[in-house]
């Protein structure tokens, strides 16, 4: 996504609206529960979970986010699917 958003001159610097998204048949509630302690709001229905939230997603501000999402799938028996976020120029 950083490769797509370099190539419309985005550093990745400026916040801006990132969804993360898990899908699987872990527990969705106890992600939920974790990531709005965290900050995140929760949205999603069956076995999706959608965590959403303003950041900036250039390399040094998003890689422990990164992690985190990555753990937090582990914990849960979740498959963490990856990311998005809008293209700020």
């Amino acid at each position: 996504i950083r490769a797509a958003l370099a190539e419309h001159g985005d550093t990745g610097v400026t916040p801006r609206h990132t969804l993360f998204f898990f899908h699987g048949e872990g527990d969705h509630d106890d992600l939920n529960e974790v990531a709005r302690r965290a900050g995140f709001v929760t949205s999603g229905q069956d076995e999706t979970t959608v965590l959403e939230t303003t950041m900036a997603v250039d390399e040094a501000s998003f890689a422990p986010v990164s992690a985190m999402m990555q753990s937090w799938a582990a914990a849960f028996q979740l498959d963490y699917d990856g990311w998005e976020c809008a293209v700020v120029t």
